[in-house]
């Protein structure tokens, strides 16, 4: 009886006191491949929707993702555990970056990267919005040269559902996720982009 007793007082007080950034990082962690719809619109410092862009994303822990923007303007963007490919089809251009300098500056990355020890590079909160089943956190970069302010994240039954990223200039992106396939098997293909010939290669990870 009394190690039953001892057993629930431990499960509750680990509930009560388990941090923001411990939750978030379970919640993530559990994610193991995504693949989703997207919907992205940006508003400006007077909360006006001045783009919207549709797609589709993908990804699989760790360090691999895939940003594929359909439409108005096509742009594909893979990140491939060590560097990241953003190609404009328009353009015919692709830029390759090195992932470690880039995550930082990439919130969305938050997806697929280990965040065991998100803690070192966001102060995480809990944000009261929604109902029961919705849960928000609020992320604020601990590094002073990252390009936002600040990120939330919200969750509906323990699912990623909406990402908001605000930015410097007051600027606030949201992301929202439709016709999720969770922790399914992705093809290797997804994360590896070959340019043709005609396509002009911009490689900022080469030493100068």
């Amino acid at each position: 009886m009394k190690k039953i007793l001892f057993c629930i007082l431990f499960f509750f007080t680990t509930v009560v006191y388990a941090s923001p950034s411990a939750d978030l990082a379970n919640l993530l962690n559990a994610l193991h491949s995504m693949k989703a719809n997207f919907t992205q619109t940006i508003y400006d410092n007077h909360g006006k929707a001045t783009q919207k862009s549709y797609g589709r994303m993908a990804m699989v822990r760790p360090g691999k993702f895939r940003w594929d923007v359909t439409k108005p303007v096509p742009q594909l963007i893979i990140a491939n555990e060590t560097k990241l490919w953003i190609y404009d089809p328009d353009l015919e251009q692709v830029t390759i970056r090195s992932l470690k300098k880039t995550a930082g500056e990439s919130p969305a990355l938050l997806l697929s990267h280990d965040n065991t020890n998100i803690e070192n590079n966001f102060a995480v909160a809990y944000m009261q919005r929604d109902t029961s089943n919705s849960r928000w956190f609020s992320l604020t970069p601990k590094q002073r040269d990252n390009m936002f302010e600040s990120v939330q994240m919200g969750f509906t039954n323990n699912q990623i559902q909406e990402m908001r990223l605000k930015d410097n200039l007051g600027h606030t992106t949201v992301i929202q996720f439709q016709n999720m396939q969770l922790n399914a098997s992705l093809p290797a293909s997804l994360f590896l982009f070959k340019p043709s010939a005609k396509i002009d290669v911009i490689d900022e990870t080469r030493k100068k």
